[in-house]
């Protein structure tokens, strides 16, 4: 559901963004008054970028000035590193109810009191979705239980 929503999201922002750019371009042809530039960025940051860059390509506009071409960068390349984080440091953050459930069901099929029975048993280090793995043994929080550390 959540994925399903973000891709309709994906589609309306990059299509308005695309759009804006297209009626910026128009309107600066016209003499009128024009979409402002934190507008067309703001929308870029928010998921928009492909459509700016396209629409960049396609209306051949904002080519030229370096201020706005810098900026269309930052807002290309900080939602990126900003969903990499997310991806990486909050891996379940995408994962569906049932998906979460039969993890949650793997983990507990397994207990150990601590690491010391994991690593006696010789199955350290636990991660995130494996049997016996829990929060509760995962100091750092990164999906890694009983991991050593030199």
């Amino acid at each position: 559901m959540l994925l399903e929503l973000l891709t309709y999201y994906l589609i309306a922002i990059n299509f308005a963004t695309f759009a804006a750019f297209g009626i910026d371009k128009a309107r600066a042809e016209n003499g009128q008054w024009r979409i402002s530039e934190g507008t067309l960025l703001l929308m870029a940051t928010v998921g928009g970028w492909p459509g700016a860059w396209a629409g960049r390509w396609a209306f051949r506009h904002k080519t030229r000035k370096q201020s706005f071409n810098e900026g269309l960068r930052v807002a290309t390349i900080a939602p990126m590193g900003i969903a990499t984080f997310a991806y990486f440091m909050v891996p379940t953050l995408f994962e569906t109810e049932e998906a979460r459930a039969e993890r949650l069901a793997v983990e507990a099929s397994v207990y150990y009191a601590g690491c010391n029975q994991v690593r006696a048993a010789g199955k350290a280090p636990l991660h995130r979705g494996e049997p016996g793995y829990r929060i509760g043994m995962d100091g750092d929080g990164d999906g890694t239980a009983c991991e050593d550390y030199y």
